[in-house]
């Protein structure tokens, strides 16, 4: 799942992650021409599959949280 969260740059968002111990991809994902065609300049990637607990997702909301506190949004 990609996502961005507000004006926060995907590096910032996974750096705020990796020290909770979350990890997500940021980047362009292989996808650079269609994020310039929309003037993305990253974005963040969590896996999830069959063996993610809902622990591991509520963390990354938590951690998210986090994120918008952080960078005020």
């Amino acid at each position: 799942m990609s996502f961005n969260l507000a004006d926060v740059h995907a590096h910032d968002v996974g750096t705020i992650l990796d020290r909770r111990g979350i990890a997500v991809r940021a980047g362009h994902h292989c996808a650079q021409p269609l994020m310039a065609r929309y003037d993305v300049p990253s974005m963040a990637r969590a896996s999830v599959y069959l063996y993610t607990t809902h622990e591991e997702i509520d963390a990354l909301g938590e951690g998210l949280g986090e994120v918008r506190r952080v960078f005020r949004v």
